[in-house]
C-alpha cells in the first residue's frame, strides 16, 4: 500500500536527483582527474594509431648516429599535449644511439627544449655525451627563415644555447655535409603548422622526413602531407601516450589519458543520473494526473 509519506519520500528522491548541487559535480570531476595524475592507473588505450606507429617504426629503423632534429615551438599550453611525446621520442632516440639536435623557434619553447633532455638524460649541458650525441642550439628567430638557414648549415648559429662552440663538437665532426642532407628526421613540436618544416626541409632535402608531436587541433593541417612528406605524427595527448606505450615508458601523457578517460566517465554518469531523475519526475507527473 502506497502512503502519502512514501510518495513524499519518492518525490524528494526524484527532486534531489534532478537538482544535484553543481559544486558536488565539480568536486567529483576534481577527484577523478586528480587521482590518476598522482597515481597513474595505466588504463588501456586501445589500438595505437597508424600515424604514431609509422613515426615509431621510422625512428626505430634509423641506423645508429643518425641525426634527428627537434623543432620546439610549444608554449606552456601546448606543452601539456606535446612535451610528453617529445620526451618519449628522445627516449627512443637515446635507446637507438641516435644523435639528437634541437632548437626553439619561439621564445616560449626555450625552457622546454632543455627540459626534454633533462627528463630523459637527467642532465643536459653537463651530460658526458652532450656535444657528442646531444646538442641544444637554443633559440633561432623568424621560424621558417631560421629553419632554412639551419638546414643550409647546421653550424649556422656558431654556438649552442650554453655558449659553446659548435664547430669543436664531436657531434658535427664526421659530417662531410653540414646541411640537412645529413639529417634523417625533423620533428615539429607544438600547436603551429608543419607546412614550413616540409617546405624548408623535406621538400629541399629529401633524405630528411618530417614528423610531429602536435596539438590535437593541428591534426587536420598535417594530413595533406601525410604519409609522403610527414612520415608520421603524434596527435595530441593520446598520440604522446601511444608513443610512451610503444617505448615501454608510460609517463605524463599516459597519466593524462587516465585522467581524461575517468573525467569523461564521471560526466557520463552525472548526465545519466540527471536523465533518470527527469524521466522519473515526468512519470510521476503523469501518474498524478
Amino acid at each position: 500500500m502506497v502512503t502519502e509519506s512514501t510518495k513524499s519520500k519518492e518525490k524528494s528522491w526524484v527532486t534531489k536527483l534532478q537538482e544535484i548541487d553543481i559544486r558536488y559535480v565539480y568536486l567529483l570531476i576534481f577527484i577523478v582527474i586528480s587521482v590518476p595524475v598522482v597515481w597513474p592507473m595505466g588504463l588501456p588505450l586501445g589500438t595505437v594509431s597508424r600515424e604514431t606507429t609509422r613515426l615509431y617504426t621510422y625512428i626505430d629503423s634509423l641506423p645508429a648516429r643518425s641525426i634527428v632534429l627537434f623543432i620546439n615551438d610549444q608554449g606552456p599550453a601546448a606543452a601539456a599535449e606535446c612535451q610528453p611525446g617529445m620526451v618519449a621520442m628522445i627516449r627512443h632516440c637515446v635507446a637507438k644511439g641516435l644523435r639528437v639536435m634541437m632548437y626553439a623557434s619561439s621564445t616560449d619553447a626555450v625552457p622546454f627544449a632543455d627540459l626534454g633532455l633533462k627528463t630523459v638524460l637527467g642532465r643536459s649541458a653537463d651530460h658526458p655525451d652532450y656535444g657528442k650525441l646531444y646538442v641544444n642550439i637554443g633559440y633561432i628567430p623568424q621560424a621558417e627563415v631560421g629553419l632554412a638557414a639551419l638546414a643550409t648549415n647546421s653550424l649556422y648559429t656558431v654556438r649552442d644555447v650554453y655558449g659553446r662552440d659548435l664547430q669543436s663538437m664531436e657531434f658535427f665532426g664526421d659530417l662531410t655535409d653540414k646541411s640537412a642532407h645529413s639529417w634523417r628526421l625533423a620533428v615539429y613540436v607544438g600547436a603551429g603548422s608543419v607546412d614550413w618544416v616540409v617546405r624548408q626541409v623535406t621538400d629541399v632535402y629529401s633524405e630528411c622526413k618530417t614528423g610531429a608531436a602536435a596539438a590535437a587541433v593541428l591534426a587536420t593541417r598535417i594530413y595533406p602531407y601525410y604519409p609522403h612528406s610527414v612520415i608520421g605524427f603524434l596527435i595530441g595527448l593520446r598520440g604522446s601516450a601511444e608513443y610512451e606505450v610503444l617505448v615501454r615508458s608510460p609517463g605524463d601523457a599516459a597519466a593524462g589519458m587516465d585522467a581524461q578517460s575517468l573525467g569523461h566517465l564521471a560526466i557520463v554518469i552525472v548526465v545519466v543520473l540527471g536523465n533518470i531523475g527527469y524521466f522519473a519526475s515526468r512519470r510521476r507527473g503523469r501518474g498524478g494526473d
